[in-house]
């Protein structure tokens, strides 16, 4: 019998400390000085490929096949690294659509490549206008400062 009122008195013990305790609040996430800083840098970078796309756009209009490849593979050169440069020191929470972006833009990318590898304009301007809506759409994700 007194192990029952213990064991009783004991479960209304916990049940009492533990509705009293209350979680720790956090503070949202939010960029350091330093993550900005490093953010704007790689930023300002991809807005300068970002800003030549209109000549690839030229490019292929001429249909000046082996300078889009090399437009691509030249002054594009960096954008992988670039994105992801900028993908990592976003929030956890805008990581993934950056990095899902950052994807199709280099997917639009290559099939611009392989478009112009086969001349085909119709499939490299359509890619082209594919790829600056991805262009922008992962510009938008970057924190200003």
């Amino acid at each position: 019998m007194y192990r029952s009122i213990l064991a009783g008195i004991l479960a209304l013990f916990t049940v009492v400390l533990v509705s009293c305790g209350s979680p720790q609040a956090k503070a949202p996430p939010t960029y350091s000085a330093e993550q900005i800083a490093q953010i704007q840098t790689s930023a300002s970078r991809l807005q300068g490929m970002r800003d030549r796309m209109s000549e690839l756009e030229e490019l292929i209009e001429a249909k000046n096949w082996p300078y889009v490849d090399m437009f691509i593979h030249g002054p594009l050169g960096t954008l992988r690294e670039q994105t992801s440069r900028i993908s990592r020191n976003l929030l956890p929470s805008d990581q993934k659509a950056a990095s899902d972006t950052a994807k199709d833009l280099f997917v639009h990318l290559e099939a611009i490549d392989a478009a112009a590898n086969a001349e085909d304009y119709y499939q490299a301007i359509r890619n082209y206008n594919d790829s600056l809506a991805d262009f922008d759409a992962f510009l938008d994700l970057i924190p200003s400062s």
